[in-house]
């Protein structure tokens, strides 16, 4: 018997407005102990935002003319970039840095297909639907606890 997508999936479908501040973003993430969450305008699904999207965004953000993701890891004194980053996140909004895109698996799926679509996209979530309406998510963490218990029940049998 396929483990399916309905089984490993988390019913809970946390979404934020496309036009929510990137500081409510983070603090929204913070408090649900989440990586990301569902884009949304209104009833609709407009894309996924992660803490990795809003990193990469801050580092891609010039700093002296340069784009470097190593700027937000420097230890030069002479950059500070907590009050650029702080302004950053401020004047920004999640649909300025969200992923344009909803991937999406039916909950019929197996485990291996959602992971293929992970894989293959290079994502790390993708939204459940059932006739088209999306019931729940699958992250690429989902799929590894699976992996995890189906090895220790092996174990245990």
């Amino acid at each position: 018997m396929l483990l399916s997508a309905r089984n490993l999936m988390s019913k809970s479908l946390l979404t934020v407005p496309a036009s929510s501040g990137l500081r409510d973003l983070v603090d929204f993430l913070r408090e649900n102990q989440i990586h990301g969450a569902l884009v949304a305008e209104g009833e609709r699904l407009v894309g996924v935002i992660s803490y990795s999207d809003v990193l990469t965004w801050l580092s891609d953000q010039a700093v002296d003319g340069e784009h470097n993701f190593s700027h937000l890891f420097a230890s030069d004194s002479e950059i500070d970039l907590t009050a650029d980053m702080a302004e950053r996140l401020d004047s920004a909004l999640v649909r300025d840095v969200m992923t344009p895109s909803v991937f999406t698996c039916d909950a019929a799926a197996s485990a291996g297909e959602v992971a293929a679509l992970l894989l293959e996209r290079g994502i790390q979530r993708a939204v459940i639907t059932e006739q088209g309406r999306a019931v729940g998510l699958v992250s690429a963490r989902d799929l590894l606890r699976a992996v995890v218990d189906y090895e220790r029940a092996l174990a245990r049998a």
